[in-house]
């Protein structure tokens, strides 16, 4: 896409809602739609799905961030993500059994199945009976881990001399 394709698209879409948008984020959002891998193609895809869809936001242009969500969608929730994973986890226990360790790509799920729950283990004594408990469980889990895991991943050290910067000796 080059920047008169672009610009034709923004500004259209800027007229449409009736706002104006300045030189300088044209700049700063071109670059940033480059660097994100975005077509023309799928700009104006997203730009026409807004100017149909969207109606509370007269007067405002729609952000950077809209139009990303327009082209690839709205990411998915930690809710929706931890029952992905718990399905997962229970759909490989079904079909390879307890001696099989499953993909554990997701960072979460890693820790939660090697932490929390020791995979082997764990799938050796999993009834199908208690399975609804375990992924309300896992979700809850899945949850808070996510939420808390830039604070679990310092070190005792390292938290320790972050909380005596500013002391006085």
């Amino acid at each position: 896409m080059n920047y008169d394709q672009y610009s034709k698209i923004i500004i259209g879409l800027a007229g449409n809602f009736s706002a104006t948008i300045e030189p300088a984020t044209m700049d700063v959002w071109f670059d940033l739609f480059k660097s994100d891998g975005v077509s023309y193609v799928q700009l104006r895809s997203a730009a026409a799905k807004l100017m149909r869809t969207v109606t509370n936001t007269y007067g405002r242009m729609p952000t950077y961030a809209e139009l990303m969500e327009a082209i690839r969608g709205r990411a998915p929730r930690v809710e929706d993500v931890a029952l992905v994973e718990a399905n997962k986890i229970l759909d490989h226990l079904r079909r390879n059994g307890a001696s099989v360790w499953p993909d554990l790509s997701d960072p979460v799920t890693k820790k939660l199945m090697t932490t929390r729950w020791d995979y082997p283990r764990w799938a050796s004594e999993c009834t199908e009976s208690e399975n609804h408990w375990w992924v309300k469980e896992f979700c809850e889990a899945y949850r808070a881990t996510d939420a808390t895991e830039g604070v679990m991943s310092i070190p005792h050290q390292v938290r320790n001399l972050i909380g005596g910067i500013g002391d006085a000796d």
